[in-house]
Parts: structure tokens; C-alpha cells; sequence
């Protein structure tokens, strides 16, 4: 393997470890642009330094040039646990974090040179982060909303927020109760809701706001 090979194996990597971070950015996760890079290069460093080994040594001692790749695909484990955002009533960061591993597999096909496979994957990434996405939309037609109910008393509050969504069938993805900075007790709730694009989720968020104790509701579509 020259230097030259070396050199464009690691700067593909690079490349197609960036283009995919630049998704994951745009989609606001915690692991973006520069974790898949690192990902995608340490991978292919991985691959390219077990078959210079297995090059240099392979009449000395037996090695196998898959062993150190087997580990990084172990370890990548790790750091695509890390990107996994649990909250109390959702899981974030399961996309991201099997793109980790896809994109720790794309740097070990690169360093073992196989170019075409490389781009191959890097193209069924995009149809899955992309149009797959669109499509997923389109067949199962529902909406995300976020929306802020400012509230003096939070339990009661919260109490009746669940029974208005559950009764509407508006599944509740991601809810975040902040206290208020104002001297004030008012506490606001940040909630994520998944509904049908049949429901009105203006007349819902009126009910609320109707609701006893809420001082304001503000809707983020």
C-alpha cells in the first residue's frame, strides 16, 4: 500500500463521513458533522493498519487481518449508546446512532479499498435519511407539534393536559417542565406531541388553555 493510497483512502473517508454528518447536523443531533468524520477516518485507520500488519508480518506469525476491525465495530457500540437521548416518555438518537455504525462500516470497506461498496452504502444512507423519510411521512400522516403551557400549578396542570391529549388520541413524544425565571411561580411545560393530520390541534391547545391554572400556551407547528 504507497503513501498516495493512503492518503486518498483517508480523505474519502473524510468525505463521505462529512456528508453524512452534514444530515445529522441539519437535524439538530448531538453526533453531526464532526463525530461522523472521526468515526469514518478512525475506522479506515483501523482497516489499512490490520492489513499493513498482516503485510508485513504475515511470514513471521499467523495474523487475521479482520481481528482489530471486529473491535472497532464493538466499540462503536459505545459511542452510538451515547448519542441515544432517552427522556421519560421518549428514546431520541436510534437513527444517529445506527448511522454511527454504518459510517464506522463505510471507514472499514475504504481502508480495505473497496471503493465501490463504499459509495454503494453512502448512496443507500441518503435514500434512507432522505426520501425515506418523506415517505414515511406520506404513508403514515401524522403531524409533530411543540407547544409551551406557562402554568401556576403544575400538577394539576399536567393532570389535565394527559387526560385532553389522551382523549383526543394525541400521542405525547417528549415533555420537558422548566420553572419559570421570573419571580413569579410559573412553571412551563414544553411538550412534543404526534397527532393526525385530521385533528385540530388549535381547538386542543384552547381547551388547555381554557384549563384552570394555565396562564398562556404558545404553539410551535
Amino acid at each position: 500500500m504507497s503513501r498516495a493510497d493512503i492518503i486518498y483512502r483517508l480523505i474519502l473517508a473524510m468525505i463521505i463521513g462529512g456528508i453524512v454528518g452534514i444530515e445529522r447536523e441539519k437535524s439538530n443531533q448531538w453526533a453531526g458533522f464532526r463525530t461522523h468524520v472521526l468515526v469514518a477516518v478512525g475506522s479506515c485507520v483501523a482497516a489499512m493498519t490490520s492489513l499493513l500488519l498482516f503485510n508485513d508480518y504475515k511470514d513471521v506469525i499467523n495474523l487475521d487481518p479482520g481481528r482489530i476491525p471486529a473491535q472497532v465495530l464493538s466499540g462503536i457500540g459505545f459511542l452510538g449508546a451515547g448519542a441515544i437521548l432517552k427522556t421519560q416518555s421518549s428514546v431520541r438518537g436510534l437513527t444517529t446512532a445506527a448511522g454511527i455504525w454504518v459510517i464506522a462500516c463505510v471507514g472499514l470497506a475504504i481502508g480495505y479499498g473497496y471503493y465501490y461498496l463504499s459509495f454503494m452504502v453512502l448512496i443507500f444512507l441518503f435514500i434512507t435519511l432522505y426520501t425515506l423519510r418523506k415517505i414515511e411521512k406520506i404513508i403514515v400522516i401524522k403531524k409533530t407539534s411543540d407547544f409551551y403551557v406557562y402554568t401556576s400549578n403544575i400538577s394539576e396542570t399536567l393532570s389535565r393536559i394527559v387526560q385532553i391529549l389522551e382523549k383526543n388520541k394525541i400521542i405525547i413524544k417528549n415533555m420537558q417542565i422548566l420553572e419559570s425565571e421570573s419571580c413569579e411561580k410559573i412553571w412551563a411545560i414544553n411538550i412534543t406531541v404526534v397527532y393526525s393530520d385530521k385533528i385540530s390541534i388549535k381547538k386542543i391547545l384552547k381547551k388547555i388553555l381554557d384549563s384552570e391554572y394555565v396562564v398562556k400556551v404558545d404553539y410551535i407547528e
